[in-house]
């Protein structure tokens, strides 16, 4: 239920936690958990089993009998069985700021204890509910009870497919609670904007190895479908969830990849699953945002792969993300913010944080305040803070890591506060930058010296075949500089730290067998974007959908005729609307609207007049593009779901948010290695030379421990013998030459060759290898 910290909220280390918890058990006759609950202690060190033993004593209930802790909530509605390593504290620490404080428990947020079987499976209260709604509709399919008017499950039962009546079905079923609906093998889901009681882990159990449409449709339909078709035909799946802004994409994906964990884990909380739930609110904070239409929108796409053993056992999991919508952070429309983690930062932080990143409220930054700022969820932000602390713990950053993490958040900011100038007297053509207070603070976050900054900041540098020219920037250069700058050092630090989450989900197995494995892929995408105001973002965002279409008219209708045609069976073909005109419209070379918006981009003259006349010009007669009134900065597009009208304002500064390379070598030549990790290469290329780096030491440390029992078995040889009879074992195997030398030498060869010359960041992998040259010269010994 509730749970209250004793102590200070902000004393670390083992502080108590009281954890409320109902018994449900078999014997209970009622069907909801029964009042009486006891209230647990416990530390963030507290196992499940240490909890539930706990609990076992204080409600006096029968110790050899078998129990299990389960996470509720919302009442009735989404069920965590947790595992017996589990911390339950760690979970709470995740729960919203209401469910910190005292709370009636149908509010949801509690535990609850349930008996187990011998066999291992939970003992559910009310699974009789569930069975009669299935023996009810097993009467109806077999004619023994009316079927409900309009209420269809598969809108391909209808008895006229009409636009109307399939809207109506809909509507009747949501009305009714029913918010799944098959459209054959496709899931049409409607937000019902609340928890619903239809994700506990009994309904796992109960659409375990179902046949699709047998049972009420359902998400973990889909998701059992999926997990055994991979596991019968061998063959990798994937589940594509598409949806407009606010329509429940995010959540679906995480009722999903529980149920797909869960299917595998027996119904309790994988290793996987356990990080994915700490990873989620990371991912949240630094991509999700609030705008117009939604508090809380994903203003990424994201792919997450779940791997499986051929036996169907979860092996680990990847997190790839797309199209981050990195213009957000420099502008926002009105009534939008940006993104959540920097209202986290400056409202959750202590005093002593708040000096050492040198932060200010949010209304201070330009970034930030743009239309007025008014934040009325200061508390709630405060708490949000602290729970993506405890996120960031649970998938493996370090207090320093963190620390690192805050600073370059905090640098970000005090860019958007750089302002310009023109100089009022003097030939010079320059700008003037300040103010000095904000260019010192973001020397001393980025470590970097103030006076390369401001020369980056208001000065180009360009190269020709004879000279290094420096030309200074115009007002609008430098300030797409700048925020170019801003946008880089956030993409970088947001795919940091989407890797530092999949080396928490890898599998550590894998770096030491290599085995087969099978996936379930999950893509949570944005749907289609028709907002007042359309810009290069919904551009994107919209052509990917047009992908998606393609994807599913070949699929549905294209492929799925043409085998019927094949088999022979006599069929009628259906008429569908192909957007392969579209596609073509944007993206197909030479003048497709992508290419041609390139080639503006590296015009230094053009202007978003000319990139739209040049639109214009190439495709007037193209009957899925339209123009506007000569004097509107504006194009429609005629997409599969409608017309979209885009500004064409911004397209060009927005297609360049790339860093100069003058900004770049600054950044490199910063005194942090934190940051030119960020800047200095892929992060993959990071993470590979942290994993080498520590296979180097390794090495070095298994040659040093070899020298030095080398060196007492010379000296216990040398009490034995006289000193001129023996010859010391390195001269005699000098020239020596085994395989396992050979070996090593190789590796050593090959590591040098690999490396030099390469732009390395931190500490030089060169200088690190300095400790292995004996390698070329081994000296014998046995461990």
């Amino acid at each position: 239920m509730s749970v209250n910290e004793a102590g200070s909220s902000g004393r670390r280390g083992q502080a108590a936690y009281h954890l409320h918890i109902y018994p449900r058990l078999a014997t209970s006759e009622s069907q909801a958990p029964c009042q009486a609950s006891c209230r647990v202690t416990a530390t963030k060190d507290s196992t499940t089993s240490d909890v539930i033993q706990d609990a076992i004593a204080s409600l006096q209930l029968d110790g050899s009998k078998r129990y299990v802790l389960v996470e509720v909530k919302e009442t009735g509605g989404e069920e965590w069985v947790l595992d017996a390593n589990d911390s339950p504290v760690h979970r709470v620490l995740l729960w919203p700021r209401r469910a910190q404080d005292e709370h009636p428990q149908e509010d949801g947020y509690y535990f609850l204890l349930q008996e187990r079987d011998v066999d291992g499976t939970i003992k559910y209260v009310h699974m009789q509910l569930v069975s009669q709604a299935t023996a009810a509709r097993r009467l109806v399919e077999r004619g023994l009870l009316p079927r409900p008017q309009a209420d269809f499950d598969d809108l391909c039962n209808l008895p006229e497919l009409t636009e109307e009546n399939l809207l109506k079905n809909l509507k009747h079923r949501f009305l009714q609670q029913k918010i799944y609906t098959y459209a054959g093998s496709i899931l049409v889901a409607v937000n019902p904007f609340k928890f619903l009681p239809i994700y506990n882990p009994k309904y796992v159990k109960m659409y375990e190895n179902q046949q699709l449409g047998k049972l009420e449709p359902h998400v973990f339909a889909l998701a059992d479908v999926a997990y055994y078709a991979m596991l019968r035909k061998h063959v990798n799946q994937c589940i594509v969830i598409s949806g407009e802004s606010g329509s429940g994409k995010t959540q679906s994906t995480n009722f999903l990849i529980h149920c797909l964990t869960a299917l595998s884990q027996k119904g309790y909380a994988s290793g996987v699953e356990r990080t994915i739930l700490g990873a989620g609110p990371v991912l949240e904070a630094f991509g999700n945002a609030k705008t117009a239409h939604n508090n809380n929108s994903s203003r990424f796409g994201k792919f997450i792969q779940v791997n499986y053993l051929e036996s169907g056992i979860v092996r680990g999991a990847v997190v790839e993300k797309y199209l981050l919508e990195k213009s957000r952070l420099v502008s926002q429309e009105k009534d939008e913010r940006n993104y959540h983690v920097f209202y986290y930062l400056l409202l959750g932080v202590n005093e002593e944080e708040r000096q050492e990143f040198q932060l200010k409220q949010p209304e201070d930054y330009f970034y930030l305040n743009q239309h007025n700022l008014k934040i009325e969820d200061g508390e709630d932000l405060k708490h949000d803070f602290e729970r993506l602390k405890q996120a960031m713990e649970m998938v493996g950053f370090l207090p320093a890591t963190k620390k690192q993490i805050f600073s370059i958040l905090s640098a970000i900011l005090y860019l958007g506060n750089v302002t310009y100038k023109k100089r009022a007297t003097g030939r010079d053509e320059g700008l003037e930058v300040g103010p000095p207070e904000v260019l010192d603070t973001l020397s001393q976050l980025l470590k970097v010296k103030r006076e390369i900054l401001v020369e980056v900041l208001t000065k180009r540098k360009t190269v020709t075949s004879n000279d290094k020219l420096i030309l200074p920037y115009s007002l609008s250069e430098a300030i797409t500089a700048r925020d170019s700058m801003a946008k880089s050092l956030y993409s970088a630090l947001f795919d940091w730290i989407v890797l530092r989450i999949n080396h928490a989900l890898l599998n550590k197995k894998d770096m030491e067998e290599s085995v087969s494995c099978l996936s379930i892929g999950v893509l949570d995408i944005f749907g289609f974007e028709d907002f007042e105001r359309n810009s290069f973002e919904q551009f994107c965002i919209n052509y990917a959908n047009e992908q998606l279409q393609y994807y599913f008219n070949q699929h549905i209708f294209k492929l799925e005729q043409e085998e019927y045609q094949s088999e022979g069976i006599s069929w009628h073909n259906i008429d569908y609307t192909d957007n392969v005109g579209c596609i073509h419209l944007i993206s197909k070379k030479p003048t497709g609207l992508f290419y041609l918006l390139d080639e503006e981009s590296n015009f230094p003259h053009a202007t978003s007049q000319t990139l739209l006349a040049k639109f214009k010009q190439q495709h007037e007669d193209n009957r899925y593009f339209l123009g506007t009134p000569v004097m509107e900065p504006a194009f429609i597009i005629q997409h599969f779901a409608g017309k979209v009208k885009y500004q064409i304002k911004d397209f060009r500064e927005k297609n360049m948010d790339y860093m100069r390379p003058d900004i770049v070598a600054l950044l490199r030549g910063s005194d942090s290695s934190y940051v030119r990790e960020l800047i200095g290469m892929d992060p993959v290329a990071v993470f590979r030379w942290a994993v080498l780096r520590a296979a180097i030491q390794a090495m070095a440390v298994l040659r040093e421990a070899g020298r030095l029992r080398a060196e007492r078995a010379e000296k216990a040889a040398a009490g034995l013998s006289s000193s001129g009879a023996r010859s010391h074992p390195g001269e005699l195997q000098r020239g020596a030459s085994t395989p396992s030398e050979k070996l090593y030498r190789d590796l050593h060869d090959q590591i040098i060759k690999t490396i030099k010359g390469l732009p390395w960041q931190g500490e030089d992998p060169r200088r690190l290898l300095q400790s292995l040259s004996r390698l070329q010269k081994p000296r014998t010994f046995i461990l």
